[in-house]
């Protein structure tokens, strides 16, 4: 279960994110595709400091 919720916000986030930075790209919005940019990084550190925290509990 633990491994589930992990990687659905995980994708949501990469989604999201992903959504964000075409938009901003299609645009010529700079601060918009940086603004995607920021949160698939924030959802990727996010991801590996969960699954080390998972791995220690175990």
């Amino acid at each position: 279960m633990e491994n589930a919720k992990i990687a659905v916000i995980f994708g949501i986030s990469l989604s999201l994110g992903a959504a964000i930075q075409v938009t901003g790209f299609l645009m010529h919005n700079s601060i918009l595709s940086t603004s995607g940019n920021v949160i698939m990084v924030c959802g990727s550190c996010w991801m590996f400091f969960q699954v080390i925290r998972a791995k220690t509990r175990k």
